[in-house]
């Protein structure tokens, strides 16, 4: 029933209802994320507009999120160049709660995660980007549209993958 009532939401929004304010539910917008790349590139959330993005919250000593990193990079693989109903091409911001560099870079060498986005500050669970997401217990991932909008909060890819195929056109 929540699910249904989230959809009627999030289309609503489609269908030219104000605009949604910032949070963390299905369909509101995305908080902005502003802090430069591991290796030093500026990103900014904005930069992804018009794409499906999924923001995936890990850690290289977290074995659920590493097991997960293999069928994430799986979806990206199949969807990352696919039209959805609001954007397109798919893209994946991979947030580490490391606070060490080197197992960070080694998981992401290990696990062959080079095509993904990757984010760390190097604070753990006490990152400003792990609290403004309430991640501090649970390492949940977002997908969100092309406009900036949440359209699915889990922290099971095959969920994210079954709303990938419900919003391609």
């Amino acid at each position: 029933m929540i699910s249904i009532l989230a959809g009627l939401v999030f289309l609503s929004f489609i269908n030219g209802s104000p605009k949604p304010g910032e949070g963390l539910q299905i369909g509101d917008e995305i908080p902005v994320i502003n802090y430069p790349l591991y290796n030093g590139e500026p990103f900014n959330t904005d930069s992804l507009k018009g794409k499906m993005v999924l923001l995936d919250f890990w850690a290289s000593y977290d074995a659920p999120s590493r097991i997960a990193s293999f069928e994430k990079k799986k979806l990206l693989e199949t969807f990352k160049n696919r039209q959805f109903l609001n954007g397109k091409g798919f893209e994946i911001v991979s947030i580490s709660l490391d606070r060490f560099r080197t197992p960070m870079l080694q998981a992401i060498e290990r696990d062959d995660l080079n095509s993904f986005k990757h984010l760390c500050d190097f604070q753990g669970r006490e990152s400003p980007i792990v609290q403004r997401f309430n991640n501090q217990a649970k390492l949940t991932s977002y997908l969100i549209d092309g406009d900036g909008r949440i359209v699915e909060v889990s922290q099971d890819t095959g969920k994210m993958e079954q709303t990938l195929l419900r919003l391609t056109r």
